[in-house]
């Protein structure tokens, strides 16, 4: 499949089936999908913003921001996301998870048309600007998903690190900071996905210069053009959409 250089260009300038690499201690994000019926965001809406009141009443420290799609395959859903946590701390809130659910079937359940949880792991060793203290959600993200080949995870990061390299040499222009997330269940395998922050809609105007003439200049004609197309043989697509940050809907715990 060959993929226009002016996309993977966008991509990148924000720039197995499990991780197979050392990972961090608290770097788990826990996302929920869910897909009002026809006609209800509305109402979907305001049973999100009910059973953050159950949360509330619970005393929950656990920070879920909300965002609506607002392009791409899943337009019209909302995507709720918990990050920087550990494995260990989901047995602790085994009791707690279980009255979670019964409260958000209760509210929310009649709203809604299906709902998808998936469970994914910070790649800090090829993101450009890993989660870090003190961050907040943008008004806007971009968000590419790839779809590799089961062969090629490792070509694909270390493809990936080299280009992050080449970016750095070169000043490349980025729209934002990135950070890349791996899938660990809940989905089709293996999957990574770059998450761009981006202040505004002007922040996605695409780079003058495309990555392949960046990378070109980092390494060379001839070592850039293979860069380049090792990458592409490392997957079958790329699903791209915009994800708007929704603060109104989101739980902040109070501090």
């Amino acid at each position: 499949m060959r993929v226009k250089s002016a996309v993977l260009g966008v991509l990148f300038a924000v720039a197995p089936a499990f991780p197979v690499f050392a990972q961090q201690s608290a770097n788990v994000t826990i996302i929920n999908s869910q897909f009002p019926k026809p006609g209800e965001a509305k109402q979907y809406e305001a049973a999100r913003t009910k059973h953050w009141g159950w949360h509330k009443g619970q005393k929950d420290a656990w920070t879920y921001y909300v965002w609506q799609v607002v392009s791409g395959d899943n337009t019209g859903a909302y995507v709720v996301g918990t990050l920087g946590h550990a494995w260990k701390e989901l047995d602790a809130r085994e009791a707690t998870a279980k009255a979670d659910l019964a409260d958000a079937y209760a509210t929310m359940g009649p709203t809604l048309a299906r709902s998808m949880a998936s469970y994914w792991t910070e790649r800090t060793d090829i993101s450009q600007s890993p989660i870090a203290a003190g961050w907040s959600p943008t008004p806007l993200m971009a968000i590419a998903t790839y779809l590799l080949r089961p062969d090629a995870v490792n070509d694909f990061v270390d493809a990936v690190k080299k280009i992050n390299e080449g970016i750095k040499k070169t000043n490349y222009a980025v729209a934002g900071p990135s950070r890349w997330y791996q899938l660990v269940n809940g989905g089709e395998n293996p999957t990574f996905v770059l998450v761009g922050d981006r202040a505004n809609w002007g922040a996605f105007q695409p780079n003058d210069k495309t990555l392949d003439a960046a990378m070109a200049e980092a390494y060379g004609k001839d070592e850039g053009a293979a860069l380049m197309a090792s990458l592409r043989k490392t997957f079958h697509s790329i699903h791209t959409s915009i994800y708007k940050y929704r603060a109104d809907l989101s739980y902040i715990p109070a501090k």
